[in-house]
C-alpha cells in the first residue's frame, strides 16, 4: 500500500512565518531568553538581542556575553537562557 505524499502548503507556511503575531511571540521569547541569560551569567550579563524580519521569515538571536572574554561563561549563561524563555508565552 502506498504511503500517502505531504504536500505543504507553501504560501500558508510563508504568510504565517512573516505574520505580526509570530514576530511578536519570537520577540518575547528572544527577550525571555536574553534575561534569563543575563541573570545566570557569571560575569555582568551583556547580551545583545536581534531580531530580524526578512521577506521570508522573522529570526530572533541572543549574541554572547560582552562582558566576559571566556567563551564558556557565556556558553553557558546562554543554554540556562533557553531554559528560561520556555516559560515564556
Amino acid at each position: 500500500m502506498p504511503r500517502p505524499a505531504f504536500r505543504p502548503n507553501r504560501q500558508n507556511i510563508a504568510r504565517f512565518l512573516t505574520s505580526s503575531e509570530t514576530r511578536a511571540l519570537i520577540e518575547r521569547k528572544t527577550r525571555a531568553a536574553e534575561r534569563a541569560a543575563a541573570a545566570a551569567s557569571e560575569a555582568d550579563g551583556q547580551f545583545r538581542t536581534d531580531i530580524e524580519t526578512g521577506d521570508e521569515r522573522v529570526r530572533g538571536a541572543v549574541i554572547g556575553d560582552y562582558s566576559t572574554s571566556d567563551p564558556e561563561v557565556s556558553r553557558r549563561a546562554l543554554l540556562r537562557g533557553l531554559d528560561g524563555a520556555r516559560s515564556t508565552e
